[in-house]
């Protein structure tokens, strides 16, 4: 082990925090290479006795440090440093960039990231995740959930599951109509290894979810790319399509449609699905972040109408708690769910059952749906903000809409591509994780995982690099 107690020096005659001192000082022994990419950090418990401080104030230090992207935490492993790191001269955490437009090779080093929609694990009841799990492993509860089988998900998550479904959609599963997965990627694959055949043909938008694409492909299935408007998949397309092509399925994201965001208004999700029931297609309804929406009460799913028979519904919890956390579900026909569970057991027999039950508990305690109602009005209040800002410093640099629920904000660049500004905003250790998709000067912004102060900072780093280039060019 590293001679932390020695490597962290801590200054107590100064105004910086001491949990950013600590921070201070793993970002520069990170950045020289003195502590390698990939190096696993001690426990917080553990720093702590080393430097005879409050267990807190590392874990402040590590918070901090996740929230610059410097370190990972990988469930039931540990905290890591990040494999993945450009290693450069080392700055403190609190180094403020000038505002002229110099090259962004000369701005100070911080890691920090944008990425394309994901939630802030700060707020979401992940320690509560965690404690129900170790008090499951340490009660008399513990060997019934651990040696049991699970192969369509615990089955006390799968009855709560039911419930929730119910209150939040309006759906009506039983137990026996749910499966549970490790996120909505696997939804999508086992849904489609059931019902797909080489050759068939599934509508997608022109601008879709690529994982969901690629999983299609991999399979055998042809896509058939549809207009993507400001009101979802286009609907007349989609209904001349199938009078002229045998269409298998159809894979739409209807509440807030990815990658762009917008929403399938209710008129347009019936006649889809009465084209569903009258030419025999399936529907995939991704519904990967149903619960986060901002201007009134959500449209309910496709799958509240049809219940089960030609709308398979895929959700997941990874958006309320942390990516990381893979938690997903299918609510379909039963023999739809029967035929993904054969699949299942051939790839993953028994999921993650103490999570899973826990999962469960937080749902039947409420913990889940307190959790939600706190993220929405987080949420709703980062989204006005990041686009108040984003309308103030970039103003006709940039086009957009704001969405009316969602994690992001879908943008176009105007006289800019996406894979450039990349490029540069790396330079200045602000990670642009987005994808750029078949349209080079638009992606996804994500707001959710972001604070007001990193929304600030972020956009300002954005806001210099844009300013940088348009310099360069002139």
């Amino acid at each position: 082990m590293l001679p932390w107690k020695t490597i962290i020096r801590l200054t107590p005659d100064t105004r910086r925090a001491v949990y950013l001192q600590i921070a201070d000082d793993i970002t520069a022994e990170i950045s020289s290479g003195r502590v390698t990419l990939g190096t696993k950090l001690p426990s917080s418990r553990l720093l702590a006795e080393q430097l005879q401080l409050n267990r807190k104030t590392v874990q402040l230090a590590y918070d901090e440090l996740l929230s610059q992207g410097w370190i990972e935490i990988i469930p039931y492993k540990g905290t890591f440093v990040k494999k993945n790191l450009p290693i450069l001269k080392p700055k403190p955490l609190g180094f403020i960039r000038p505002s002229s437009p110099k090259s962004p090779t000369t701005l100070a080093v911080k890691t920090h990231q944008i990425n394309d929609g994901t939630p802030d694990y700060r707020i979401a009841p992940v320690t509560a995740l965690y404690k129900t799990a170790r008090f499951l492993t340490e009660s008399k509860l513990s060997k019934s959930v651990l040696t049991g089988s699970h192969f369509a998900g615990h089955v006390s998550l799968r009855q709560n599951l039911a419930k929730y479904l119910n209150d939040t959609r309006a759906l009506t599963p039983t137990a026996n109509d749910l499966i549970i997965t490790r996120g909505s990627q696997m939804s999508i694959f086992l849904a489609c290894s059931v019902i797909l055949s080489p050759g068939d043909r599934v509508i997608v938008g022109h601008l879709n979810y690529e994982s969901a694409n690629e999983t299609i492909r991999y399979l055998g299935g042809q896509l058939v790319p549809v207009k993507v408007t400001r009101h979802g998949l286009d609907i007349d397309q989609i209904e001349s399509i199938i009078v002229t092509q045998k269409i298998k399925a159809i894979y739409i994201s209807p509440h807030h449609h990815y990658p762009t965001t917008v929403t399938m208004p209710i008129e347009h999700r019936l006649k889809l699905l009465a084209l569903a029931q009258h030419h025999g297609f399936y529907i995939l309804e991704d519904d990967y972040d149903y619960d986060y929406h901002y201007a009134g009460s959500p449209i309910l799913p496709i799958a509240s109408i049809d219940q089960g028979q030609q709308v398979i519904y895929i959700g997941s919890f990874s958006k309320i708690l942390a990516p990381s956390i893979r938690m997903g579900y299918m609510y379909a026909h039963p023999d739809i769910i029967s035929r993904c569970i054969t699949i299942r057991k051939l790839i993953d027999r028994r999921g993650d059952p103490i999570i899973e039950k826990s999962l469960s508990i937080l749902i039947e305690d409420g913990d889940i749906q307190r959790s939600i109602k706190k993220a929405v009005k987080i949420y709703r209040d980062r989204r006005d903000l990041f686009c108040k800002t984003l309308q103030h410093k970039f103003s006709d640099q940039v086009s957009f809409e704001t969405p009316d629920g969602g994690m992001a904000v879908w943008v176009k660049f105007h006289n800019l591509k996406v894979k450039t500004l990349k490029e540069t905003t790396l330079k200045q250790h602000l990670h642009l994780d987005v994808d750029t998709y078949s349209e080079e000067d638009k992606c996804r912004l994500g707001f959710a995982s972001l604070n007001e102060d990193e929304i600030d900072h972020h956009l300002t780093v954005l806001q210099d690099s844009i300013h940088w280039l348009k310099h360069k060019n002139t």
